[in-house]
């Protein structure tokens, strides 16, 4: 089943995920270390039923320990420019942990995102200019049960019933919280480094931006093409993916530790000695961060 007929699908890929283990071998292995402690604090931490604020950051962690292993599995068969892209989700993972442990307001307010998405589905189902790109009769379908003032002043009510300051503007619109604005609340020097470096970089794979491009098609000095790309050979193999996963999840085992004490202090510095050095023999940890 060769590559050439069968992509990452063939056996023959099997040639290509032997010779990134066999290279970063110390590498994977201490991702599954960091990942078998995970897995095992998951377990001792104990959430309160009235913990609405814890529960919320362990619903998040369970998430972000899921997106961690897809990570390793993408990378580990060579599926990198993939793996990459959910080092992205992994990082807004770690941002909304983070925002949520500041206080129950922050932790309502990150609930309120799903809210006030709703209602920006209704509001555009609502549309009688949008009824031309829906499918026939969706409009029905969408209030049959409820209908558009009902849904509308139900998620309004709740988002009422949340308490948030200033979650409604002069209008009384509902406001989101952005991504950014949920990062500077956290006031983390490396995490708006982060933000303003890597994420933006992985982000051009999320949204196919043209800066993706020269991983696949590559041009001559007149811009002609010259030849394109797939399969392994326009993945990008950079051991930096890995780190940065790893980095994310120290990062959430602080919060984590911040709110239920779990893990210990001395398990974090542990691991964050080790990512600083395997991250210097690999070109990853910024010392100044």
């Amino acid at each position: 089943m060769p590559i050439n007929e069968y992509g990452f699908l063939g056996k023959d890929i099997k040639q290509y995920e032997n010779e990134l283990v066999t290279k970063y071998k110390e590498v994977f292995d201490f991702y599954e270390d960091i990942n078998h402690f995970l897995y095992k604090m998951k377990y001792r931490i104990d959430v309160e039923r009235n913990d609405f604020q814890g529960g919320i950051m362990i619903g998040l962690f369970s998430k972000s320990l899921t997106t961690f292993q897809a990570i390793y599995v993408l990378f580990r068969h060579y599926l990198c420019n993939n793996a990459e892209e959910l080092c992205r989700i992994l990082f807004e993972e770690m941002v909304n942990i983070g925002y949520c442990s500041l206080g129950k307001d922050e932790a309502r307010r990150y609930l309120s995102l799903q809210v006030i998405n709703k209602l920006k589905i209704v509001n555009l189902v609502n549309e009688e200019k949008n009824r031309k790109y829906l499918i026939k009769n969706y409009k029905e379908i969408f209030f049959k049960d409820k209908s558009y003032n009902e849904w509308k002043n139900k998620l309004i009510n709740y988002l009422h019933k949340l308490e948030i300051k200033e979650i409604f503007d002069k209008n009384g619109k509902p406001k989101a919280i952005s991504l950014e604005e949920r990062i500077k609340k956290v006031n983390s020097k490396v995490i708006m480094n982060l933000y303003l470096t890597f994420y933006r970089i992985v982000s051009t794979g999320i949204h196919s931006s043209p800066e993706i491009l020269p991983r696949y098609l590559i041009t001559d000095e007149n811009d002609l093409i010259k030849e394109i790309r797939w399969g392994p050979e326009a993945e990008n193999n950079e051991i930096t993916i890995l780190f940065a996963a790893i980095h994310f999840m120290i990062i959430i085992l602080e919060y984590l530790s911040n709110y239920f004490r779990i893990p210990e202090k001395k398990d974090i510095d542990y691991f964050f000695e080790k990512i600083k050095k395997l991250g210097r023999k690999y070109n990853y940890f910024l010392e100044e961060l």
